[in-house]
């Protein structure tokens, strides 16, 4: 904010769930460029060279958890220039995303504001583009493995009509990604090591900064056995090491079994595998196998998997389930 300031360029914040004015984010001594919107629903002018450019409206999360449509509290003057709104909120229903302040779509583009600029979601989307832009640029920085490529902000350049254009600016430090392989048609570790580090390499060379890398090997194959041996995570992250900053090697193969003549079996082993099957293609089981891990993600404070990585988590399951079994 001071380095802004020394360029005279103005700041406008509402504060989210991470950040409410009754906790810590409001401790900050921010120098007098920085307008921070307070509790309730309230409009500043963006000024430039003495005149009024836009007028901007926002709201702060006076508490952690808001659940209220704060976006129906927002209203344009008719006599701006261009009006921008500023809202930490879960527009459309994002998944993977606490459920605060939710909004629909509609909900924005008929507002009457020119431009929504959202927070909260970490991945940069727009949602709409008429009657009204409605953006989240994402958050500047990846912070886990699971907020990987670019991240950054967007530029929005309004030319006379009133038309915006959007270019995003990568500010990332550092870059995560996830490397996925599979030992399927793979004979020895050699070859598995050398497949990681291509791809580690590739991954690396789109980014001039550190790229940290998460690596998993999933996949039934003759390999599996030796990916069982104590240490094994530590020691291809070791390798992995030499190419990227490594951040884990994850492990979820299966032994080289014949599934299908499994499957036939009347075993517990089969009961099992098919049961892996159904919930990969039944939403409703699904559903229910989401439905029993809510107590144990409202204790550890987790937003809800969404449905790709909920797959992932059960196709893991099953191969690890069906190792164990025939053991």
């Amino acid at each position: 904010m001071e380095r802004l300031a020394e360029r005279n360029v103005p700041v406008f914040i509402v504060h989210g769930n991470h950040d409410p004015l009754n906790g810590w984010g409001s401790g900050f001594q921010l120098p007098p460029n920085v307008i921070t919107f307070g509790g309730r629903t309230d409009t500043e002018p963006y000024l430039r060279r003495g005149r009024e450019a836009a007028e901007i409206t926002g709201v702060s999360y006076t508490r952690e958890r808001v659940t209220d449509n704060l976006a129906s509290s927002f209203r344009p003057s008719g006599a701006a220039p261009y009006s921008i709104a500023v809202l930490h909120a879960n527009v459309g229903r994002q998944s993977g995303h606490a459920d605060y302040a939710p909004a629909a779509v509609g909900d924005l583009t008929s507002a009457g504001f020119n431009y929504w600029a959202l927070g909260h979601v970490h991945t940069r989307s727009v949602l709409a583009a008429e009657p009204a832009m409605v953006v989240y640029p994402g958050n500047t920085q990846g912070r886990n493995p699971r907020e990987t490529g670019p991240r950054g902000c967007y530029q929005v350049d309004v030319d006379t009509y009133g038309r915006a254009h959007l270019e995003f600016v990568d500010a990332s430090v550092a870059r995560w990604t996830h490397i996925e392989l599979s030992i399927g048609n793979l004979s020895s570790m050699d070859d598995l090591v050398d497949l990681m580090l291509e791809k580690a390499r590739q991954e690396a060379s789109s980014f001039e900064g550190p790229t940290v890398a998460r690596c998993t090997i999933r996949g039934n194959g003759p390999l599996h056995r030796d990916l069982q041996r104590d240490e094994m995570n530590e020691e291809l992250a070791e390798v992995l090491g030499s190419a990227v900053v490594a951040e884990s090697v994850r492990i979820a193969t299966g032994p080289e079994l014949d599934f299908e003549s499994l499957a036939r079996t009347e075993t517990l082993v089969s009961d099992f595998l098919r049961l892996g099957e159904r919930a990969l293609q039944d939403p409703e089981l699904r559903q229910r196998l989401a439905d029993s891990l809510t107590p144990l993600f409202r204790r550890k404070d987790m937003p809800a998997l969404d449905d790709a990585r909920f797959r992932e988590w059960i196709e893991r399951a099953s191969a690890l389930g069906i190792d164990l079994l025939l053991e």
